[in-house]
């Protein structure tokens, strides 16, 4: 077998955990956006985070699945109904989450690493090292909301482009 059955099936469950990602950050955004009034921000973290994690699980599906000849199963995603008191709370939750995901990426590489599975070690390592982009927002985010507080999320959203790392869209 070219990737152990460990392997596979840790490449699974993060391939399942990206989509679960990207319904609970567009939900996020749809209440950014709506509740609280923060349009701006909410197009930031829809188009690069929320919409990131799709293109993540096509990647990995491709690069470490499928060029073996190995088709992706798809796990069943929650729905998305959360709700939040603040954005503060939001932002904080949406750090929490990206924290959570960077842990169980880095497990499955270690997964791969333990399987000799040093093919899909590597391309998952690159595909790591570009998640920490997302991390590092996810942790500016958090920080600026704290300083701006609960009762500037107005500013907040009017100033994001300047704490802004990710490429891409503005």
């Amino acid at each position: 077998m070219i990737v152990s059955q460990n392997t596979q099936n840790a490449l699974m469950e993060i391939i399942a955990q990206c989509f679960i990602e990207n319904r609970k950050i567009d939900r996020m955004v749809s209440i950014m956006g709506v509740n609280f009034v923060c349009p701006y921000s909410a197009n930031k973290i829809h188009h690069q985070i929320a919409h990131y994690f799709p293109n993540l699980s096509d990647l990995i599906g491709a690069k470490c699945l499928e060029r073996y000849n190995i088709s992706v199963l798809y796990g069943a995603t929650p729905s998305g109904m959360g709700n939040y008191n603040s954005l503060v709370e939001l932002i904080d939750d949406l750090c929490k989450r990206i924290l959570d995901f960077q842990v169980m990426f880095i497990g499955v590489c270690k997964i791969a690493e333990e399987n000799n599975d040093l093919h899909v070690y590597t391309d998952l390592m690159g595909l790591l090292m570009d998640y920490n982009k997302i991390v590092e927002q996810a942790i500016l985010l958090k920080d600026k909301i704290h300083q701006y507080g609960e009762d500037r999320i107005s500013s907040f959203d009017h100033d994001i482009d300047s704490f802004w790392i990710l490429g891409g869209e503005k």
